[in-house]
């Protein structure tokens, strides 16, 4: 950060303590080269830490976000302020990345036909159909296969896309009072429910550009993992998007979300894999937790509990 080609930031780091960790100490060692303010998060997970990021970027125009195994290039803050100038009506920008297309690459041709025989690939709004990556009308994530062609042929340099992520940048004066509510423990669906906030409140779009890169470090994230584990964890978190979604006012169309529920019950017989059983798992929480009107701490208790017991699923 200290090298960026744009000078006009302020840099705030949300830190919870570990016990042995040297954060503080790293920081110091740049505060004569940055304008840095460190707030201590006390309690809570990645949730309340990026709830504590929208609550002070609300005095800032742009608000740009990253983690710990991200390293912004030195155009990174130039290029999305670019961006954003250019683009009056996209609310959140994010650099583009090749292996985006997660939600299908697990799935058999068979399964595919029935999706979209189930009606899998409608869109929750009508202002997501002309994304490559879109939330469907059942609150999961889906891919707009003649979309991903038609980019690939015309080598667009920008298209609107959902995905979920912390690496991207947002026209924070207009965040209003939004927050996570507090389900999960990754936080995974940040960047696609304030996607949501920003088109019912002021019809802003997400849009991935070429430029805005980071270079990740090959380590263990809380989005990112060898371990089996946390694999796990993670795509089951992945599947709880419809109820996430529900606790902003937004109806999905539960009996869809069951079918899709069904159907991936039935292929997890045939395809034994981690991330299979793992959407299993997270559809049916997905589902108990629409259907109970379970409050968000309840979903992050079931969560904490399925982790203690993920060896013995795996």
């Amino acid at each position: 950060m200290a090298n960026q080609s744009f000078r006009d930031f302020r840099v705030m780091i949300v830190y919870k303590p570990s016990p042995g960790d040297r954060t503080l100490d790293v920081v110091d060692e740049f505060r004569d080269k940055l304008d840095i303010e460190v707030k201590i998060q006390n309690e809570g997970f990645f949730e309340e830490a990026m709830n504590m990021i929208f609550e002070a970027s609300r005095d800032y125009d742009i608000t740009l976000t990253t983690d710990d195994d991200a390293i912004p290039t030195t155009s990174w803050i130039q290029e999305h302020t670019n961006m954003h100038k250019q683009h009056e009506k996209i609310g959140i920008f994010r650099g583009m990345i090749n292996n985006v297309f997660i939600d299908e690459r697990h799935l058999h041709i068979i399964l595919h036909i029935t999706m979209h025989i189930i009606g899998y690939y409608k869109p929750l709004l009508p202002e997501l159909r002309n994304y490559v990556i879109f939330i469907n009308d059942s609150g999961l994530l889906a891919y707009n296969s003649g979309l991903i062609k038609a980019i690939a042929k015309s080598n667009a340099t920008m298209y609107y896309n959902v995905a979920r992520g912390v690496n991207m940048s947002f026209k924070s004066r207009f965040i209003d009072d939004f927050k996570l509510p507090g389900a999960t423990i990754r936080g995974l669906h940040n960047e696609q429910l304030l996607l949501l906030h920003y088109l019912n409140n002021h019809k802003f779009h997400t849009a991935w550009f070429k430029g805005g890169d980071v270079v990740h470090i090959d380590r263990e994230s809380i989005s990112r993992s060898k371990n089996l584990k946390s694999r796990f964890m993670i795509d089951v978190e992945t599947m709880l998007l419809p109820y996430m979604i529900t606790q902003y006012g937004v109806k999905i169309n539960l009996n869809k979300l069951k079918r899709y529920h069904e159907l991936i019950k039935i292929y997890s017989r045939f395809r034994k894999t981690i991330v299979i059983r793992a959407y299993e798992s997270g559809l049916r929480l997905a589902i108990e937790a629409i259907e109970n009107n379970y409050e968000p701490r309840e979903v992050r208790n079931k969560l904490i509990e399925l982790n203690k017991e993920v060896n013995i699923i795996i």
